[in-house]
């Protein structure tokens, strides 16, 4: 199974929480791929933090243990974000545009999204969610 794994996994797993570190244990086996948005987002953090050195190693450490790919972004991910958008806006029930864009990129390359936000991305009915 391949995996599309959100920016709250690997946030999680960075801090050591229990619920993730269990979650990478089950799935480790399998294709695991970010999004460049969650690379963005995870660098953002890391770089606003009090050591970003020391962040930075322990990120790169994961993406390296676990075989994590970054999948970039391109027009058919834009054209499924646009998709996305307009759809959920006729519906009154937006979502932030970084998440239509992790959204888009795991429906355009049939991947599972693995996220804390069930909720939230439940919306999108295209959109496999692991569970």
């Amino acid at each position: 199974m391949s995996y599309l794994i959100d920016t709250d996994i690997i946030i999680d797993f960075l801090k050591n929480q229990n619920s993730s570190l269990l979650l990478f244990d089950q799935i480790a086996s399998d294709d695991l791929k970010i999004s460049v948005i969650t690379w963005a987002e995870v660098e953002y953090g890391i770089t606003k933090s009090p050591n970003p050195k020391k962040k930075k190693a322990e990120f790169m450490e994961m993406l390296d243990s676990f075989s994590i790919k970054i999948t970039p972004l391109n027009s058919s991910e834009g054209s499924e974000f646009v998709k996305l958008k307009i759809d959920l806006e006729k519906k009154k029930h937006p979502l932030a545009d970084f998440d239509l864009l992790i959204a888009a990129t795991a429906i355009v390359n049939d991947l599972t999204l693995v996220t804390r936000n069930i909720k939230h991305f439940k919306r999108i009915k295209s959109l496999k969610l692991y569970s």
